[in-house]
């Protein structure tokens, strides 16, 4: 078997409207609709596909951000995020990384994770 990369999360959402809302505007996610209605979000290749449910298991998974620490933190203000963890230091495969923990609208956790910049 010749695995590469993950091609979708499917993500327990309580209210499909308003999750599909906060992950367009807070994230920026272009968000697409998939055959039988389902939507989803695009992850540079990936695809995070939104499943309504009663969200009994919040799920947990990180992304990389380009922006500053303090862009990130101006802009998880602006829209009333909960932050489950403010910016702290990581290792990452290695790498340092500032990371800083969010919830999502169902208490799914985003570890939203940027790295210095090379050069």
């Amino acid at each position: 078997m010749n695995i590469r990369e993950i091609e979708a999360l499917n993500l327990p959402v309580s209210n499909l409207q308003a999750s599909l809302r906060f992950y367009h505007e807070v994230f920026d996610l272009p968000i697409l609709e998939l055959a039988d209605d389902v939507k989803a979000a695009r992850l540079a290749k990936q695809l995070l596909i939104f499943s309504p449910q009663e969200v009994v298991n919040p799920i947990e998974f990180s992304v990389v951000a380009k922006d500053s620490v303090a862009a990130l933190e101006s802009h998880l203000a602006n829209y009333g995020v909960d932050i489950k963890q403010p910016a702290h230091t990581v290792k990452v495969m290695g790498r340092d990384a500032t990371a800083i923990v969010v919830a999502d609208l169902d208490d799914n956790l985003i570890t939203i994770n940027t790295y210095a910049q090379k050069g």
